[in-house]
């Protein structure tokens, strides 16, 4: 989490990219931490983390993540995994019209010690973003200020390399 110093505001970027990272701690998922928020003209259209669809249990109920359990990365076993992602959470949150030249912040965090982990959206996720018109997206990838890269969706890994 970003914090002022010597009496200075922090940029709106990394006000953003904490608020990603508040919904990040709210995620119930084991493996990975992620929250996401959508911003249209200064204003917060929409917020999501992730987690099991609303009423199922989530990993952290069932104390167990296949993920985990057959050692899968990033981009691995997401039929298996119960959660979804906050990405897609926030743009099931809008509707295209809010979405069209928005900005998606997102931060991710290691659940065993609360580090940050480099922001990176999957592939399906990066497919949902470019569909909705986001027009860039804003990625947390350290824990000092201004440590973010900003994409365009098009440059996002929008389906997976089988090499």
């Amino acid at each position: 989490m970003i914090s002022p110093n010597d009496g200075k505001r922090i940029s709106k970027e990394d006000t953003y990219l904490n608020c990603a990272e508040v919904f990040a701690y709210r995620s119930t998922c084991l493996k990975c931490k992620y929250g996401a928020v959508i911003v249209k003209d200064d204003v917060v259209v929409s917020t999501g983390y992730n987690g099991a669809p609303r009423g199922l249990e989530n990993c952290c109920d069932v104390g167990k993540c296949p993920r985990i359990e057959l050692n899968m990365h990033q981009g691995e076993g997401y039929g298996i995994c119960r959660a979804i992602h906050a990405e897609a959470n926030a743009l099931l949150n809008c509707s295209r019209q809010q979405t069209m030249g928005a900005d998606l912040y997102l931060a991710g965090i290691n659940p065993k010690d609360n580090s940050v982990h480099k922001a990176k959206p999957c592939p399906v996720c990066a497919r949902m973003i470019i569909q909705a018109g986001i027009k860039n997206v804003y990625l947390r990838v350290g824990n000092d200020a201004d440590n973010y890269i900003v994409v365009s969706p098009e440059e996002l890994e929008w389906v997976q390399n089988t090499d």
